[in-house]
């Protein structure tokens, strides 16, 4: 044990960068028990609640084990795991919820404008409140593997905001193995660049709100909301085919560049600015 956190003193960007490839191994570990003629883009997009949900054991079985890593190496408050966050700090989160809630009641909006008995089935909601704790779970192990393991492991050797900046292109890149394990390149191409735009906005919380749990919770709703909005454009969709007509896709095709002016890098990248600025003049009030 005293060896194991000697190392991870004297070697934290060492030791984050092996967990973030174990995790990669992890995560490409079934492309090697599949069909291969359905790997590296000629699968299916997984949409709706019940997709998601059906990863529920994995993905806490998968947080256990890093808050076991973490908690052995003794870097739990290093991760910022064990770090309550400062209130005053947390309420810039509000923004960001606002805007989870403007995209869901954009999407309702769009759906039941076409369909005005729209409603989803009991059935369904069960699967996306199910969905919605999956979310919360994959936020809690991706915000601490990214955002507490790597950003601290990076802080190690640069200051703050290159090292957000870095975390979140590794969190980016690493949806690549959604492509790898069958995902469309287009759609994994807008998935890898608008997570690095949240990894910004995640890593600007940590830095202003001195803990790793707000980046957890939002990280958690947004996957939750896209969760949703994936649940009713899926269900509208059905429906309409079941009526014997064309289905009305509700779905907007997202350019790379358009992607790379979401609300979440915009925002991530003002805190970021706002929060170098005010480290700058504090030596010196």
């Amino acid at each position: 044990m005293k060896n194991i956190r000697a190392f991870a003193a004297e070697h934290p960007l060492v030791l984050a960068v092996l967990l973030l490839l174990v995790a990669a191994t992890y995560f490409l570990a079934p492309v090697f028990f599949v069909d291969a003629s359905q790997l590296f883009g000629h699968g299916q997009q997984q949409k709706g609640a019940s997709d998601f949900a059906g990863g529920l054991w994995a993905e806490i079985g998968l947080a256990g084990v890093l808050v076991f890593a973490v908690v052995l190496i003794g870097w739990t408050r290093e991760t910022r795991l064990s770090v309550a966050p400062g209130w005053r700090a947390s309420l810039l989160t509000l923004p960001y919820i606002a805007l989870i809630l403007l995209m869901v009641l954009a999407v309702y909006w769009s759906v039941y404008r076409q369909d005005d008995d729209f409603a989803l089935t009991a059935a369904e909601w069960r699967a996306i409140w199910l969905a919605s704790f999956v979310a919360l779970v994959v936020g809690f192990f991706e915000e601490l593997l990214f955002r507490g393991v790597l950003l601290h492991g990076l802080r190690s050797k640069m200051p703050a905001i290159p090292a957000v900046l870095v975390a979140a292109l590794v969190f980016g890149a690493f949806h690549f193995v959604n492509w790898v394990s069958g995902q469309p390149l287009d759609v994994t191409i807008l998935q890898v660049i608008s997570a690095a735009g949240g990894g910004v906005l995640y890593g600007a919380l940590v830095l202003w709100t001195g803990s790793l749990w707000p980046s957890i919770v939002m990280h958690g709703l947004w996957d939750a909301g896209v969760t949703l909005n994936q649940t009713m454009l899926k269900t509208r969709e059905s429906a309409g085919a079941s009526g014997g007509g064309a289905a009305e896709t509700t779905e907007v095709t997202l350019s790379p560049f358009y992607a790379l002016l979401s609300p979440e890098l915009i925002y991530g990248l003002i805190l970021l600015g706002l929060w170098g600025w005010w480290n700058h003049r504090r030596p010196s009030s």
